[in-house]
């Protein structure tokens, strides 16, 4: 594991600190789960963004918003919906 010497302004590590109190982790976790969040969160949109490259966005659209359509209040999809959805 790499040990990594970070400087930061005051307000922000106090904030940074405030909310790793409230999730109950340390200063150190919290920043390591926030990068791995954000690397994450980077990963994602890299690998959406090559499966879409070549899909047509206004078809795509209107099948999501067909799907959304027939979603239900306070009613999750079940697996099957979600599939059938995405089956088209």
């Amino acid at each position: 594991m790499a040990t990594l010497s970070l400087r930061m302004r005051d307000d922000l590590k106090q904030k940074a600190q405030q909310l790793a109190k409230e999730q109950g982790v340390s200063l150190n976790g919290f920043i390591n789960a926030t990068i791995a969040a954000a690397i994450a969160q980077h990963e994602t949109l890299m690998f959406l963004s090559d499966r879409l490259r070549d899909v047509d966005q206004d078809a795509l659209h209107e099948r999501v918003l067909e799907f959304m359509r027939k979603t239900r209040p306070d009613k999750e999809p079940t697996i099957e919906e979600i599939e059938r959805a995405v089956r088209g």
